[in-house]
């Protein structure tokens, strides 16, 4: 059983200490004492013991000594409260840290059943409904976290038994903070949520029977053990892995930059190209190839990698390899026109003149077409080169802009943070479903439940799911005959308004377009005789359907899809699933922070600020610490950061 120190137990420490402390300031100044508090919790609330130990002075000796005594005393007197106030405060401060640290870190109990059988059959006796939940990622924990545990079984299915603050993954990889600060347990996590028994299985997901609600999994450590779990409903939250784009060389000779393990990797590699550069008799062409770093992609990932890989040279490797530091150097190559493409264009040239600064070489309009095992060969698009510079004869016109003269940049490293793509389980239910028509990741409607299941109870959230969009202009004809009920072949103002408020459900596109609606009337009533005829109906639909965008893989996105699944269950519970209607899902950005190397940041926060500088940098340090998911990880990042600060980062290997 779980002991922990109880709130009056802590009261009691504290009152103690108190009373201890008084006493010590009755104590006489030139007395020189030991002082050992021997605390018990009795009747009386305290019970403190003092031994001391008085030092004799020969009578003679202090009388002859009484003057220069005098003087001393005061100075002696001094020392001692100063002492005193550190020593026996710094006492007091631990007791309380410890009393107020276990009452924080009290946790409910919870058993986290064990599965009995292979195939465990719903109980008849659970009145609960159970919800097996695929993952440990972001869309997972803001689910478990939101759901009424006192509605819900849950039960957890993931090879993965932790959860990862991925944004700060990047500072991982050069020790900024250590891998084990940014996560944290699901077994803890299900243990403080609630004192209900809830499952963890550390297995993998290898089929989903969604005709006889169960799902298959195994064991992922080669004993190949299977089981079959039943559920009444099913959320998916797989999340997503690293996209290659079928480029040859990459898994052989790249390093991702998405798992805990692979901050692990980078690591261990960036100190491989250094101490491979101080051995003896390593040639220059030799040490310029092994402390060339190369990142391949241009999205926040690949940013913030770029950026902590530059201050862990600069801060740290370059004192530890003074005769090394000309040599490193930070290539980023983007096949786009900028980087940061989902960002503010602003916050696009912002990032690329710091990268300049700071010597990180930007790469643009740059295509990675092969990794060999020391070289990244890589295609400049051909609209991208100097004015006046001829097409190589070798080169194909007819390709367009993709044609160029391929060429090698050396690497010691080569990070490859290009996209990401489905799970093998993803791709399975894509595939056993007719209706799934993207096998990039699993379509859903505008309430989260997956296309094409006929009973309706299995979920998706998070990188693995995308949200279905039916664009109004397929059915443009359909839908202008449908809202012209008086057929005279033109839209009033109160016609369109009934087919918005009609179709808002199936065309979440229409949802922004329900307010201040006359505004918009008025704007594509083009000859301004009240009434929208078919051209003019045309391009305002054209218009609302290019408010469509897909959803961003990010944790923010999944987050807030696993919070809306969870309040909408928690709703649901108890009524008639053929009366209850769920609104949709709206995404709402918050903003973005990304780190952009030597105490700069930028954020891109809508209708509220768009810019970077040092300021940004505490604001987005400040951010990442406050979404921490525990008490300790806050905590064990903060110890991290002032670490980093007074000592700089380690670079042993282990």
């Amino acid at each position: 059983m779980q002991k922990f120190i109880s709130k009056e137990a802590s009261k009691l420490v504290i009152n103690s200490n108190i009373n201890y402390l008084k006493l010590l300031s009755n104590k006489s100044n030139n007395e020189k004492s030991f002082f050992l508090p021997n605390i018990l919790f009795s009747n009386n609330n305290k019970n403190i013991t003092n031994i001391n130990f008085n030092s004799n002075e020969n009578n003679n000796n202090e009388n002859n000594n009484e003057n220069n005594n005098d003087n001393n005393n005061e100075n002696d007197s001094d020392k001692n409260k100063y002492k005193n106030f550190l020593t026996y405060g710094g006492i007091t401060a631990t007791i309380l840290a410890i009393s107020t640290g276990a009452i924080v870190s009290e946790e409910r109990p919870n058993d986290n059943n064990q599965i009995p059988q292979l195939q465990l059959p719903k109980d008849p006796n659970n009145k609960r409904e159970r919800i097996i939940v695929l993952g440990t990622g972001w869309a997972s924990l803001s689910f478990i976290q939101e759901i009424d545990l006192n509605k819900y079984e849950i039960v957890v299915v993931s090879p993965r038994n932790y959860f990862l603050f991925t944004p700060m993954l990047t500072e991982a990889t050069v020790g900024s903070v250590e891998v084990r600060s940014i996560i944290e347990p699901i077994r803890r996590v299900l243990s403080r949520l609630t004192s209900r028994p809830t499952t963890y299985i550390e297995a993998e997901c290898t089929n989903i029977d969604y005709v006889n609600n169960c799902i298959e999994i195994e064991t992922h450590d080669g004993s190949e053990a299977k089981a079959k779990i039943q559920y009444d409903r099913l959320v998916v939250a797989v999340g997503s892995v690293p996209q290659c784009f079928g480029t040859k060389g990459v898994e052989e000779h790249c390093i991702y930059l998405k798992e805990a393990m692979d901050a692990h990797k980078i690591r261990q590699k960036i100190m491989d190209c250094f101490e491979r550069a101080n051995f003896p008799g390593t040639s220059e062409e030799e040490k310029k190839r092994l402390l060339s770093f190369l990142v391949v992609g241009g999205g926040p990932t690949s940013i913030e990698g770029s950026s902590a890989l530059y201050d862990y040279i600069k801060e740290d490797l370059s004192k530890m390899f003074p005769h090394l530091s000309k040599y490193p150097k930070i290539t980023l190559v983007q096949s786009a026109d900028h980087l940061l493409n989902t960002f503010d264009l602003k916050i696009s040239n912002y990032t690329e003149k710091q990268f300049e600064r700071i010597g990180i070489e930007v790469l643009t309009n740059t295509r990675a077409v092969e990794v060999k095992k020391d070289h990244l060969v890589v295609l400049k698009k051909a609209h991208a080169r100097p004015p006046g510079e001829p097409i190589n004869a070798t080169e194909k016109p007819s390709k367009g802009p993709e044609v160029s003269i391929p060429t090698e940049i050396p690497f010691g490293m080569c990070i490859w943070s290009t996209g990401v793509g489905p799970r093998k389980i993803t791709q399975k239910l894509c595939d056993s479903i007719e209706s799934q028509k993207n096998n990039r990741a699993i379509t859903t409607d505008s309430t989260l439940k997956v296309l094409g299941i006929p009973n309706g109870n299995v979920y998706a959230a998070g990188d693995c799911s995308t949200i279905s969009q039916t664009l109004l202009m397929n059915r443009i004809n359909e839908i202008f005959k449908e809202a012209d009920t008086n057929n005279d072949n033109q839209l009033s103002f109160e016609e369109i308004q009934v087919l918005f408020k009609k179709h808002a459900t199936d065309y979440p596109q229409l949802s922004p377009y329900s307010k201040g609606f006359a505004e918009f009337f008025n704007e594509y009533d083009i000859n301004k005789d009240g009434f929208l005829q078919l051209n003019e109906f045309k391009r305002l639909m054209e218009k609302v359907d290019s408010n469509l965008t897909a959803l961003p893989s990010t944790a923010q996105c999944a987050s807030q899809q696993a919070k809306y699944l969870a309040e909408t269950l928690n709703d649901q519970y108890g009524k008639d699933p053929s009366t209850f209607q769920p609104h949709n899902f709206s995404y709402k950005h918050l903003g973005s922070f990304a780190y952009i190397g030597s105490h700069t940041a930028i954020a891109d926060i809508p209708q509220t600020f768009t810019g970077g500088g040092f300021g940004v940098w505490w604001m987005w340090k400040a951010v990442y610490l406050k979404k921490q998911f525990s008490l300790k990880n806050k905590f064990l990042v903060s110890i991290d950061w002032v670490k980093t600060t007074l000592f700089g980062r380690d670079i042993s290997r282990i």
